[in-house]
């Protein structure tokens, strides 16, 4: 009968298999405070947006946040909507206020609605 204790080699082998499958994107805890980040996180976050010359605000109503947060997730697939330009929140937690250019305000109104 074998044993059923692993013994050390075995252990030793299945933490080198561990090691090997560490995923790329996290740095080991050892390199974690000398900088192994390729990019700095506020670079990834990106810049405010700029003020678009005669933006168009557009509002709306929902029953809560998180309502107004899957909509404002749809606008920016279906309209596209600069996410950065969207406020939720305020006057009452589900209200989404957009700032969009003129040109588009018509047609992202309308997707609004429909949200």
């Amino acid at each position: 009968m074998p044993d059923p204790t692993p013994s050390k080699a075995a252990d030793a082998r299945q933490q080198e298999e561990v090691i090997e499958t560490f995923p790329a994107s996290d740095p080991l805890a050892s390199a974690a405070g000398t900088g192994a980040r390729a990019v700095p996180p506020a670079a990834m976050q990106g810049s405010p947006p700029e003020p678009l010359p005669g933006a168009v605000t557009l509002r709306r109503d929902f029953a809560d946040a998180e309502a107004a947060k899957l909509a404002l997730e749809g606008l920016v697939r279906d309209g596209p909507v600069d996410r950065r330009a969207a406020e939720i929140g305020g006057e009452a937690a589900g209200t989404l206020r957009l700032r969009v250019p003129p040109a588009d305000a018509e047609r992202i109104e309308a997707l609004l609605a429909r949200a």
